[in-house]
């Protein structure tokens, strides 16, 4: 056996590797995609000058040139047999598939190399980013505010082999300066037995077989098509990492379909020059053309078949008008006590999606930031929000899951979890503050509508009351009048308050009515408004409207909260304002008409016509009851007591 070649360690503790790794899984679905997220990540961390450049090449190898091809053909053959004792036919196809291609005589590979950048720094020891990519296990060996944090990432890769194999080839310089090259392969397939049906581990390794280490010099074990060196052979200048995708299967538009992912998700850092990318078919992915590039309907319509596109596609332009300024963008700023310095730029105008996009390090991370997703009343606007300081992309980054596309606090240890619930809380407010001043119309209690002066209105602004006759091409003016409230079957004042569904748990506070349930309190807060309302619809036993009214005048609530336990179930929280015996109605509240809402069953009262009657309250004490509705609701609610 040769020093050099494809190592599958011996398992000597009995465990057994399936064929289903968790880490490729993870990124099993729209590979491509995938691909485009988690690779510039990994260039924009090791970036050590701007831009950092990725180029994406395919290309075509004989067989015959893959490193270590004779071990890899047999470890195939043997996981193909161990495949059919497992009864997994993903697996039989697969092996079936990778043995064909193996035998034979050229094969595709999808290379990716990026330039001004650090490369993978070594040795090949614990500790450092080349053994943190090749041979550790959820480990990543990046600064705190990195884009990637993970390490899951690295498997996405693998996703697009056929064979489940991927080579590495690095360029990195120590502390005296000294250039090294290193080149390893990695295969992730399945254990198996071997001719001395010893079990070997389904992840296995191309290099010096004793301890599976990396080839770190130019020997003629390592293919040209591997090598990063200048045309004489030399390293200088050549400082960076190249994976190598070896049997990739080129689908039509692949192309594409790469561009529009790297362009969606990483449009901020290309816009500031931060990262420029380079596609097989030419395409250049740079500050210069990336506008251009939003506006071609083959990149939309190459991700149409993607979750939430091509709609995302079409955001992703508005946030770039958003990001790069102009009199027409409003730019604030704000002092987070968690988070540091936040910055959100408003772009106010027509056709526009009323989204909030939050960046991290130039990558999108979400448009769905809790409490900042529902902007009904508001006009057509988007905006970008980005963190600026260290420790708050710090303490973002420790919030994301492996894909980096939400904020989860619970991911933080535990003494840091409401920290991180406190500073999303305080980021959801201020933004919806900036936004109701800049995308928002104030209420004012008299406006002209000029545009219907031709239809209905009043010369002098008098009419018949004054015994005049009418011109109908006179001006129109609508005033706000007070509304009288009605009481109710009691002697309570009437009052009504409407709540959007929040995510946390019910906790005394105040919270703002327009906030998609992000409040004050330990829990994540609600909203309150006080007023009367109602309209013409009664509660169904469906969930539905029918020709009775709904309660429109009820006892004065504070503090209402709703928390979604189910699509058709809800935990509401009050505080009354004074003592007796409730009848509660839930209503859908819509901007001009409150419809009510069926109730099935309630931890309190009994349920009478879709209400619940008999709920006892006592004034200034905290009444929660767990309601479940006739049919599932979305929306905000609004919850109308009134005294039996």
């Amino acid at each position: 056996m040769t020093a050099v070649g494809f190592e599958f360690p011996i398992d000597s503790s009995g465990q057994w590797d399936g064929f289903n790794d968790p880490g490729i899984e993870h990124f099993a679905g729209s590979r491509l995609q995938h691909l485009g997220r988690e690779v510039p990540q990994n260039t924009i961390d090791a970036r050590i000058g701007s831009p950092a450049r990725i180029t994406v090449s395919l290309r075509k190898v004989p067989v015959k040139s893959l490193p270590g091809v004779t071990d890899l053909r047999e470890a195939v053959t043997q996981c193909a047999k161990a495949a059919l004792g497992e009864d997994s036919e993903k697996a039989v196809k697969f092996f079936n598939d990778a043995t064909k291609i193996l035998g034979g005589k050229d094969l595709y590979v999808l290379q990716l190399r990026d330039s001004n950048t650090t490369g993978l720094q070594g040795p090949c020891v614990n500790g450092k980013p080349f053994f943190a990519l090749m041979k550790a296990t959820g480990q990543s060996k990046k600064v705190g505010s990195s884009t990637g944090s993970y390490g899951i990432g690295k498997f996405a890769p693998f996703t697009l082999s056929e064979l489940r194999t991927v080579f590495v080839s690095t360029v990195w310089t120590d502390e005296k300066g000294q250039p090294h090259h290193y080149v390893q392969g990695k295969s992730v397939l399945m254990s198996h037995l071997d001719a001395q049906k010893r079990t070997r581990r389904g992840t296995g390794f191309w290099g010096v077989r004793k301890q599976c280490q990396p080839i770190e010099t130019l020997s003629d074990d390592i293919p040209n098509w591997l090598r990063l060196v200048t045309p004489d052979g030399g390293l200088k200048g050549q400082q960076g990492t190249m994976l190598s995708v070896v049997g990739f299967l080129p689908t039509r538009g692949w192309q594409n379909v790469l561009t529009a992912n790297i362009v969606e998700n990483f449009f901020g850092a290309i816009s500031r020059g931060e990262l420029e990318v380079k596609i097989d078919d030419g395409t250049l992915i740079s500050a210069a053309t990336l506008s251009g590039l939003l506006a071609n309907p083959d990149l939309k319509d190459s991700v149409s078949d993607q979750a939430g596109e091509p709609e995302k596609f079409e955001n992703v332009a508005s946030y770039l008008r958003a990001l790069e300024g102009g009199p027409e963008v409003h730019v604030e700023q704000s002092e987070n006590y968690h988070l540091g310095e936040c910055e959100l730029r408003i772009l106010v105008g027509e056709n526009l999606p009323r989204r909030v996009a939050v960046l991290r390090n130039g990558m999108l991370i979400t448009e769905t930031l809790p409490g900042l997703i529902r902007f009904g009343d508001f006009k057509e606007f988007v905006a970008v929000l980005e963190c600026k300081s260290e420790k708050g992309l710090n303490l973002l980054r420790a919030m994301e899951p492996p894909r980096h596309d939400a904020f989860e606090p619970d991911r933080l240890p535990p003494d840091r979890r409401q920290h991180g619930r406190t500073a999303l809380r305080e980021l959801v407010v201020w933004v919806r503050n900036m936004l109701m001043r800049h995308a928002k119309d104030p209420v004012r209690e008299e406006t002209s509508l000029d545009e219907l002066a031709d239809f209905f209105g009043d010369e002098d602004e008098e009419g018949i009351t004054k015994q005049r006759d009418e011109n109908p091409a006179g001006a129109i003016v609508i005033r706000a009048r007070a509304i009288k409230p009605k009481l109710g079957n009691g002697t309570f004042e009437a009052s009504a308050a409407s709540v959007d569904d929040e995510e946390g748990g019910i906790a005394d506070g105040s919270g703002d009515g327009d906030s998609d349930g992000l409040g004050e309190g330990d829990g994540n807060g609600g909203g309150e408004e006080n007023g009367g309302g109602g309209g013409d619809q009664p509660p169904s036993k469906n969930g539905g409207a029918q020709p009775k009214r709904t309660q429109s005048s009820g006892l004065a609530l504070g503090d209402v909260r709703a928390v979604p336990l189910a699509p058709n179930r809800r935990r509401v929280a009050f505080t009354p304002s004074a003592s007796g015996t409730l009848r509660i109605e839930l209503q859908d509240s819509g901007a001009d008409t409150n419809y009510a809402l069926s109730v099935h069953a309630a931890s309190a009262g009994t349920i009478k016509d879709g209400r619940i009657e008999g709920v006892v309250a006592n004034a200034g004490e905290r009444c929660i009851i767990d309601v479940e509705l006739g049919a599932e609701f979305q929306g905000t609610l609004r919850v109308v007591a009134n005294a039996i």
